[in-house]
């Protein structure tokens, strides 16, 4: 089956929506291994607020779970016994390795000039400037500075690979986002798609007036706990 990425992120309420977060990574982890889905944490960069999941199985169960929880409780660090308001998020986007854009022969057109810059007569006399002319995008790239053809031609194919990289990623970096706010909308705390109140010891998916017990949301037994 193919891999996608369950994100998550704190939201408002500091170092409690952060500890929230880890425990619906932990949640879902359970939740993923119950169905006997492979599932691993990805590494976490550091200083991020984001968690993430790579799970092989079927999307749907846990496209289910996606939307903005919210967390109802007393944090072990107030010494107030004040009740706060925590959010994370959780979303689904398609897993994605780096970007990596192979050059086509077909695609590019090669032309060879001579060089105007520093080298001296080798420069004046010898045609070793390329432009590179990528022909789906029109990308053009021109590398004049080698003293051979061959070396300004491999120059110019290691910038124009870049540059093509470059615009892949841009542009699945915005169909994700797309996908992420499709899902979590703000993900402030009056944004309510789950509700986790540490009180009555329940979590209510407001969407589906589903309630589970919320000991066994966090040991993964989120569906045969719906009642």
């Amino acid at each position: 089956m193919p891999a996608f990425a369950v994100e998550f992120r704190a939201g408002e309420g500091g170092r409690d929506a952060e500890h929230f977060c880890r425990q619906l990574r932990s949640a879902i982890l359970s939740f993923a291994r119950h169905n006997h889905d492979f599932a691993e944490p990805l590494p976490e960069p550091p200083g991020s607020r984001t968690l993430v999941l790579r799970i092989n199985g079927s999307r749907e169960p846990y496209e289910a779970l996606t939307g903005v929880h919210r967390i109802q409780r007393i944090p072990k660090n107030d010494r107030r016994g004040r009740r706060h308001t925590s959010t994370a998020t959780v979303a689904i986007i398609d897993y994605r390795c780096a970007p990596t854009v192979g050059l086509r022969d077909d695609e590019i057109e090669i032309q060879v000039y001579r060089g105007p810059g520093p080298g001296g007569q080798h420069h004046q006399k010898n045609a070793t400037a390329v432009r590179l002319v990528h022909r789906p995008t029109g990308l053009v790239v021109t590398v004049e500075r080698g003293r051979s053809q061959f070396q300004n031609l491999r120059e110019a194919k290691s910038i124009l690979t870049k540059r093509l990289t470059d615009a892949e990623r841009r542009r699945t970096a915005g169909r994700d986002a797309d996908d992420r706010r499709r899902q979590i909308s703000s993900g402030e705390r009056p944004v309510k798609q789950f509700t986790h109140n540490a009180q009555r010891q329940q979590v209510i998916g407001h969407a589906t007036n589903t309630i589970w017990k919320m000991s066994d949301f966090y040991r993964g037994q989120i569906d045969g706990s719906q009642r």
